[in-house]
Formats: structure tokens, sequence, C-alpha cells
């Protein structure tokens, strides 16, 4: 050996002991067949102390045609020290197929910039297939470099019943956590009594993004929360072809925040949104092709809009509220069109709102469709429309007694 790659090899033995904490990345990998009450579980707890894994800790879990599988992940150590004990760049992923009674799927992790991906597909039985992925970084979701990657999760579920998918960053035990720029998605597919839970907190949240979807399925409901005042946060949520499911997108406070729902082709579902002390808030609702859907839309704060929409569905109800103190520059806008029949569009824009406006349409032979429109303060504007129907009504009330 030359006396130079000696010297190098030294060197390099000398840094590995002059930094007894450092930690490589791992890898590792699970493959269950045919099992009966398969459990797949791994570990993977990052750096020693303050220090950081070098590089991203995988983990894969792949379980298909068992009896009731059991999967679980943790790249989690759970000790919230100054500076924070945690990985880097986390990536655990989970598939569960075919399962005959059910499957069981949970991933943990504080690392920052982590993925968590779990797919469960054809799982069947009187035992509910669940998906649970739960980050919680203490260092606030930063990188090793500074930056703000943020944390993602993603869950797939089709063709299972009754079935859960429950999604959670920086859960509200932990005052450290800070949550900005992640993303949770959420799918389920022909699924029948099954839910989306998602739920971002921490000191702060912004540029945060929720996204839910369900198609088609009925008795399914869909539940988006972040708890914490922020900028810049979007909530998005769809059912297609489905009945008797409910939409609850909540947001606490912040500016510049925006909630979608949407509905197409089902009947008797829910839609409620809300956003506390927000202020350039956005929310937007539609219903399409169905019977007997439900809109509400609630606001606290200054510089709002609310969008409702309504086509091609009968007795449907919008409810549009701007509540007291939430000053000026607020907007209301609902539209019933296309032979929506026997609905009710009510815009309230409470004593504390001055400088409000609010916009009703009715167009397309719409029949038997009532437009309320409530304003108590002053200098308020409402607008009400009503073209080409039969048997519709428009009160405004500017003060006095809501309708």
């Amino acid at each position: 050996m030359s006396r130079k790659l000696l010297a190098t090899s030294v060197a390099a033995i000398a840094l590995c002991f002059a930094l007894p904490g450092l930690a490589f990345a791992d890898s590792a990998t699970i493959i269950q067949q045919n099992e009966t009450n398969g459990q797949a579980s791994q570990n993977q707890p990052g750096g020693e102390g303050a220090d950081i894994a070098l590089g991203a800790n995988i983990a894969y879990i792949s379980q298909s045609g068992g009896t009731g599988d059991v999967a679980i992940q943790q790249q989690n150590r759970q000790q919230f020290t100054t500076p924070p004990d945690s990985a880097a760049s986390g990536q655990q992923s989970i598939i569960q197929l075919n399962n005959t009674t059910g499957a069981q799927a949970s991933q943990t992790d504080n690392s920052s910039a982590s993925v968590q991906t779990i797919n469960q597909t054809g799982n069947t039985g009187s035992v509910s297939t669940t998906a649970t992925q739960t980050i919680n970084a203490p260092n606030g979701g930063w990188a090793p470099d500074g930056s703000q990657p943020g944390q993602t999760q993603t869950a797939t579920q089709t063709s299972n019943q009754g079935s859960s998918i429950s999604q959670i960053i920086g859960a509200s035990n932990d005052p450290l956590a800070v949550t900005y720029n992640n993303q949770q998605t959420a799918t389920q597919t022909s699924q029948v009594s099954s839910s989306i839970t998602q739920s971002l907190d921490g000191e702060t949240a912004n540029g945060n993004t929720q996204t839910a979807t369900q198609d088609p399925g009925s008795s399914n409901t869909i539940n988006q929360s972040i708890l914490s005042s922020g900028v810049g946060n979007t909530q998005n949520a769809s059912i297609d072809n489905g009945s008797a499911n409910t939409i609850g997108q909540s947001q606490n406070g912040g500016s510049g925040n925006v909630q979608t729902a949407s509905v197409s082709g089902g009947d008797s579902n829910v839609l409620n949104q809300t956003q506390n002390t927000s202020t350039t808030g956005v929310q937007t609702a539609s219903v399409t092709n169905g019977y007997f859907n439900s809109v509400t839309q609630t606001q606290g704060g200054s510089g709002n809009g609310q969008t409702a929409t309504i086509n091609a569905s009968n007795h449907d109800n919008v409810n549009q509220y701007q509540y007291q103190g939430v000053g000026g520059g607020n907007v209301q806008s609902a539209g019933v069109s296309a032979g929506a029949n026997s609905g009710t569009i009510d815009q309230y824009q409470d004593n504390g709102v001055s400088g409000g406006q609010q916009y009703a349409t009715q167009t397309g032979s719409s029949t038997n469709n009532q437009i309320f429109q409530y304003q108590g303060n002053s200098g308020n504007y409402a607008n009400a429309v009503q073209t080409g129907g039969s048997g519709n009504v428009a009160k405004q009330n500017q003060g006095g007694v809501h309708y």
C-alpha cells in the first residue's frame, strides 16, 4: 500500500472516530405473500443525539393475498431536544393487496422532508382497513441545508369496505412543530362507509395543501383541518357519484387561505367550510346533478370571498355566513342554473360587516327557488337576479331581523 493511500485511509478512520454520533442511511424491505395474520414491523430511528443521518432512511413493506395483515413503520425517535433529535428525508412505503379480513398500516416519522406512502387495494371482510400516517418533526420540517421542503403524505384505498385514512402533520401536543409547505393527499375509490381525516397543526401553518378525493362511494366522510393560523394554505375535497357523504373543511385563522369543495352526481351530501378570523380568504363550493345537497360556508374576518354554485340539481340549500366583527370588503356569491329546482340560497352578513357585497342568481328555467339576502350594517350592496323560471322568490333585508 502506498504511503499516500495509507494516509488517506487513516484520515477517514480518524474522521469516523471523531464523529461517533454520525449515522449513515439505512434501507429495509419486507415482503409477505399469502400470510395469515402477517406482521411486518420496521424501525429506523435516525441519528444519535443531535446528529442527523446521512442520506434518507428507506423502509418498504409489501403484503399481498393474506388475512388480517398488519404493517408498521417507524422513523421517529420521539425525543424533542434542542437541537432536535431526528433524521432527514426519510422514506416509508407500504403496499397491501387483497387481504381477506382487512389490513392495517401505520407510519410515524419525525424527520424533515420526509415522505410517507400507503397503497391499499381490494382488502375486504368484516375488519376495517386502516391507513394512519403521522409526521411530527420537532425541528419544524427544516432540511439540513436550511430550506423548508415540507413533508409529504400520500394514501390510496381502492375497493375496501368501511375503511379509514388518517393523515397528521404536527400533532397538537407538540408545541415545537411548525408546519410549512406540507402536502397531504388521500384518495378512496369505490368505497362505502369510509373516511378521510387530514390534520395540520403547529405554531404556524404556511403554504400547506390538503387534497382528498372519494369516487364513487356512499356514506363516506372527508374532514380537513388546519389548526394553526397561517398564510397561503389550501384545502381541496371532492366527491363524485356518491350519496350521503360529508365534507368538512376548517382553517383556524390567517390570510390568503383557500377552501374548495365539490360534489358531482350525488344525493344528500353535506359540504361545510369554515375559516375563523380569516382575512382575504376564499371559499368555493359546487354541486352538480344531485338532490337534497347542502352547502354551508362560514367566515370571520375581512376581505373574504364566498362562492357557491348549484347546477342541474334539485332541493339543494346554500348557506353563506360572514359573522359579526369581520370588518368590510367581504363578498358572497351564489348561483343556481340549468334547471335546478326547489332550492334555497341564504346569504347572511352580520352586524359587524360594513361595505359587504352579495350576489345571487337563478337562471335556466329554474322553478320554486328562494333567495334570501340579509345585511346588518351599512354601506352594503345586494343583488339578486332570477331569469326564465317560475314560482321563484327573492327577499332582501338590509338591517332588521334575519329571515
